[in-house]
């Protein structure tokens, strides 16, 4: 039984936060801080009441594992589990399975002589889920909150030269239960372990706060320090505060404040606090395009003059506030696009253990593709997260580590889970108040509302009010605000009887507002946000908080969002579902590896692929939607204005505080696909949130072919994200259209040609595509088939026989051919049934060798694109080898759209051209894998690719929606019923 705990079970009550642990105060580097990172002796337990006292104490157990890490990472017999909203284990709460796997970690560590005086700490950044301390036997203190650091003094425990520490992690507690987010379950030390030596009179914590007002560019700093005394308190200590600018200028002249002491006046000692104010005439103010960092110095001086500490910190001045006449949310006084993602803790190998190398890198490759804004999904981070987003320019919502999704709505009002509620918030805006990048805090993700939230959000408002909050769910479930007071307001005349039968609307319009002054829901549909921006619902700006679920070939009208979202007054944008893919590295009996999702551990119950939902792979290696996100995310746009006699450029500059110097906009002219004339556009200075119109740069050619301008904006310099020449946003616009073909008479025959000697399979129809997982969840059945959970699209699909029956045998279809040495005509008409509405695709396939293994057309491009994802997919003449498949779950991909030809060359020199013939374009994608591979295969490194080359041609295909989690597919990217006609010509070149 663990000592002292042992009858106590601190891990069962969700009311004990916490033992012995100290005040949260903003991270501080000091100068004596050791890390106990590395290899820590292991051993596991079925259960904490299985750990005898010398597990603690006695002979170290001869298994290593590495800290920070996760053991279930480590080949410990416990492994990975991954559930979405169902808890791991049967209820109710605080209820814990039988089985609660418990390590113990034990390593040694040296206290050196000079340390004796001062005041030992134990750093816990991250434990997972609850933990205890033990310093050479004797308990220190338990922890809860696995987000978060716990720290412990020492002290009276350890002694000059080797010391002996346990550190006992249970993974599953009380606490488990509003830690239920969808990821993995893990378990242990998984960030840093140190150990520090503080002065017995030290710095404690520094808060910098600042009131910028930018209509004057001016600011108010204030710098308060408290001093913490592990001694008894004494006069004559002071601290000397220095400002520096974010060019390294001291400002003004430094601080020094007496520490106050007279702790037993009543009503006048307010803390062991001094405070250092700032006037600011001309302020550098922090936004995520011009992260301007000061810098606040504070010292600590004995009664004697003697320096005894130094504690550095960095913040940024800048507002945060909410134009309710406007329904805007505003930085610096100016409203900024939340070009936002959600973004998950995760390394395939190394599981919740990230390195800072590994944070700096999801950052840069977030940035480079126009993502500005991260959304803390949905827990803190590390230390190092928020100081890479502070520097290197990003906004950020702060998330408390609350989720209770298997008990939605009933732990928001439980009593015992108060504490833990409030304390968690509590706890992160301590920590990291002092970060400019955080612009909101978020009460935690997917717990209802009750009061447990309204508690958090009374002391967070009084603790920061320089911040906004955020809570998806006080909009969604609210119904704490006395809607007949409001309504009755007859200066609110927006509540016309048609909005107060619509219960969304009520609760976007003031649902929640004690907990959230943003109304952020997850995925609603397109027509949602429009009428609450044009109705001037509300007072509350709409931030998406999840929209557009990227799991597996999804994302489909991003741009159809945002054509809505930079229109409507009210929008401001939002955080996509998700960074990425928590694929997790897993080795097979045969010696292979691949990435294992729910399920691939033996875990049960599981939520399968669910967990494959990123816009990156588990390596961060972009999935194709990443350039359509890098698109409508792109901080400055190009159209087409003027008249059509007199046409011109518009570029407009959708940044909030800068102009366009960084960038160089150069153009293309491209008839039919060919460029043949190129340039630099000259842009005069162009202010945030503003447009300017610039002549063509050439102009039109004569002559019958389709004539497109492209537009691209690229770095001019070397910067954190991309070097010069990185490619930051483009635009293609149409300056003649192609004019339509018309399509003769031919009379068919059946005469050989030399096309039909070189294909390996023959011309068919094709109506069938690789489920996306949008379509429906093919590893998953039971969810969408009884459930009625995500798209239903391939359930339909399955029932009709789609997936098995001769194409020929669903539709009317009529076909012709004409052959002529070595091109061949096809001519098809296909008439699709009102009871088969909504096909995936209404095309044709056929095969070519393998050693065709070259292609190039003249369509969209250059990367993967469908119907209601192709915004960032201009026309022109695009070549490359066959896409190779790019999701965890092997799902149909692959497509380019609109294609007015497309060649398959060998290496020989053969090349196989299709042209378009009518309608004008076509969708084509050529791949090593037919559909029906892909749809058998469960993971990426199942599919084995054929010696041949699938391709496809298709009239009409499916768009992808988000409806895994989200809405379909809107109605114009589906395949009504009625006639499709198209031909084509296959030639051998």
């Amino acid at each position: 039984m663990l000592p002292v705990l042992g009858q106590i079970r601190p891990w069962t009550d969700p009311a004990l936060t916490s033992m012995g642990r100290l005040p949260m105060h903003v991270p501080m580097v000091r100068a004596k801080q050791v890390s106990l990172d590395g290899a820590w002796n292991f051993i596991r337990f079925d259960h904490p009441d299985d750990v005898p006292q010398d597990a603690i104490a006695g002979p170290l157990p001869s298994r290593q594992v590495q800290v920070p890490g996760n053991w279930t990472m480590q080949d410990t017999g416990d492994l990975p589990h991954y559930t979405n909203v169902q808890m791991p284990f049967d209820g109710p709460p605080p209820t814990l399975p039988h089985t609660v796997p418990t390590a113990v970690y034990r390593r040694s560590f040296d206290v050196p002589k000079a340390w004796s005086g001062t005041q030992i700490v134990l750093h816990v950044g991250g434990a997972e889920s609850v933990h205890a301390v033990y310093v050479n036997g004797a308990f220190v203190g338990y922890g809860t909150d696995s987000r978060l650091p716990s720290e412990y003094d020492v002290t009276a425990v350890a002694k000059a030269g080797t010391n002996e520490i346990a550190i006992v992690v249970v993974q599953f507690s009380a606490h488990s239960y509003i830690e239920d987010q969808d990821q993995w379950w893990m378990a242990g030390l998984h960030r840093s372990v140190w150990i520090e030596s503080r002065p017995l009179a030290h710095i404690a914590d520094v808060r910098c706060r600042s009131q910028y007002d930018p209509r004057e560019g001016t600011a108010d700093v204030e710098i308060v320090a408290e001093v913490g005394f592990a001694c008894p308190p004494a006069g004559g200590w002071s601290v000397r505060s220095t400002l520096r600018s974010p060019k390294g200028k001291t400002i003004g002249r430094p601080v020094v404040c007496a520490v106050p002491h007279r702790h037993a006046q009543p009503y006048v000692f307010a803390g062991h606090t001094v405070n250092g104010r700032w006037h600011l005439p001309k302020a550098e103010a922090w936004s995520a395009e011009t992260p301007n960092l000061y810098e606040v110095t504070c010292e600590l001086l004995s009664a004697h003059g003697e320096l005894i500490e130094t504690i550095t910190q960095r913040f940024g001045v800048r507002s945060v506030e909410i134009d309710a006449a406007n329904r805007r949310l505003l930085v610096n006084g100016q409203p900024i696009w939340i070009f936002g993602v959600n973004r998950h803790d995760h390394h395939p190998d190394r599981g919740k253990a990230l390195t800072p190398g590994d944070i700096r890198r999801d950052i840069e490759v977030m940035r480079a593709h126009n993502i500005t804004a991260i959304r803390t999904s949905h827990y803190p981070n590390a230390d190092v997260f928020y100081d890479l987003c502070d520097e290197l320019g990003m906004y950020v919502i702060d998330e408390a580590n609350i989720e209770s999704h298997a008990y939605n709505m009933t732990i928001c009002d439980d009593p015992q889970y108060r504490q833990a509620f409030v304390e968690r918030g509590a706890r992160m805006v301590q920590r990291d108040r002092n970060h400019p990048s955080i612009i909101a805090w978020s009460l935690g993700n997917e717990s209802g509302y009750g009061v447990n939230h309204d508690a958090l959000a009374g002391w967070i408002r009084q603790a920061d009010p320089s911040r906004v909050l955020h809570y998806e769910g006080a909009s969604f479930h609210g119904d704490h605000v006395a809607m007949g007071d409001v309504i009755a307001d007859p200066s609110r005349p927006y509540f016309t009887a048609e909005v107060l039968r619509d219960p969304e609307n009520l609760q976007w319009i003031c649902g929640g507002a004690h907990a959230t002054d943003i109304v952020c829901p997850m995925y609603p549909s397109i027509d949602s946000i429009r009428q609450y921006g044009e109705r001037g619902l509300g007072a509350r700006p709409l931030i998406m908080c999840e929209y557009s679920h990227a799991m597996g070939n999804s994302n489909g009208s991003l741009a159809d969002y945002w054509d809505v979202i930079t229109s409507t007054p009210g929008l401001q944008g939002g955080f996509i579902w998700e960074w990425k893919d928590h694929g997790l590295r897993r080795s097979l009996p045969d010696g292979s590896k691949r990435l294992a999702f729910g399920g691939d551990f033996g875990d049960t119950p599981n939520d399968g692929n669910f967990v494959a939902d990123g816009l990156v792979s588990a390596e961060v290696e972009p999935h194709p939607a990443m350039r359509e996100v890098a698109w409508v995310y792109r901080p400055v746009t190009v159209t087409l204005g003027g008249s059509k006699r007199s046409p011109t450029l518009v570029v407009s500059n959708r940044q909030s505080f800068v102009g366009l110097e960084a960038y160089k906009l150069t153009w293309g002219l491209r008839v039919a696909g060919e460029l043949v004339k190129s340039g630099t556009v000259k842009v005069p200075a162009v202010a945030p949130h503003s447009s300017v119109s610039v002549p063509l740069p050439c102009a039109v050619p004569a002559g019958a072919g389709e004539v497109h301008l492209s537009v691209r904006v690229e770095l001019k310099k070397d910067t954190w994200y991309g070097t010069a020449g990185h490619l930051v946003a483009w635009d293609q616009v149409e300056l003649r259209a192609a004019r339509p073909a018309k399509l003769g008479r031919y009379s068919p025959n059946d005469s050989p040609s030399e096309v039909d000697e070189v294909l390996s399979s023959p011309v068919t129809l094709s109506l069938w595509r690789a489920c996306t997982d949008n379509d429906g969840y093919k590893l998953m059945p039971d969810l969408s088939q009884r459930m009625g959970i995500g798209g239903q699209a391939l359930n339909n699909w399955l029932k009709a026989g789609v997936d098995r029956l001769p194409a020929d045998e669903l539709v009317t279809h009529e076909w012709s051919r004409r052959a002529d040495g070595s091109s061949v005509e096809y001519r098809h008409v296909v008439t699709v049934p009102d009871s088969l509405a909504d096909l995936p695709r209404v095309g044709v396939m056929f095969g070519l060798p393998g050693q065709f293994s070259s292609l190039r057309w003249f369509g969209r491009g250059p990367h993967e694109c469908y119907p209601d994802r192709q915004s960032s997919a201009p026309l022109g003449i695009w070549e490359g080898a066959p896409d190779r498949s790019p999701y965890l779950v092997p799902q149909e991909f692959g497509l380019r759209t609109d294609c007015r030809w497309f060649e398959c060359i060998d290496p020989e020199g053969r090349t196989l051209r299709i042209d378009v013939l009518s309608p004008g374009a076509m969708h084509m994608s050529a791949t090593n894998f037919r559909p029906e591979d892909l749809y058998a295969a469960a993971n990426e490194a199942d599919l084995e690719p054929r010696d041949e080359l699938i391709v496809h041609l298709d009239v009409a295909h499916r768009g992808l929606g988000t409806a895994s989690c989200g809405p379909d597919v809107l109605p114009q990217y589906r395949l009504a019923s009625g006639k499709y006609e198209f031909s084509y010509r296959l030639t051998l070149c």
